[in-house]
């Protein structure tokens, strides 16, 4: 699969290109990725948003609050069908932003 780097500049061109939902897609993908690369999580194809958010936050506790704000935000739009905005994608950045911060602080530092 691409590296989280990648997902985020397709993410990234996605939403300039006014693709909220597909960037929203994007986003959660590179956290996703963000979190096997850190050895997070194992590479599972077949987990729903849901139980990677409740893995993930099992393994770093931290995680929680951010990927359960990311998977309600990408749960909307793809399974409740509502329409994405600019918002939306700036919710999922900070998600992602939240998510990066919390795995470069040490496992053990309050």
């Amino acid at each position: 699969d691409l590296p989280a780097e990648v997902l985020v500049l397709t993410a990234d061109q996605l939403a300039a290109a006014g693709r909220f939902a597909e960037a929203v897609r994007e986003r959660l993908r590179a956290i996703v990725r963000l979190l096997i690369e850190r050895g997070v999580l194992p590479y599972t194809p077949g987990w729903t948003v849901t139980e990677l958010a409740a893995k993930a936050a099992a393994a770093r506790p931290a995680l929680a609050p951010p990927l359960r704000g990311a998977a309600e935000v990408f749960s909307e739009i793809w399974y409740g069908l509502r329409p994405a905005n600019a918002s939306d994608d700036a919710a999922m950045r900070e998600h992602a932003q939240r998510v990066q911060a919390v795995l470069a602080t040490p496992v053990g530092t309050p």
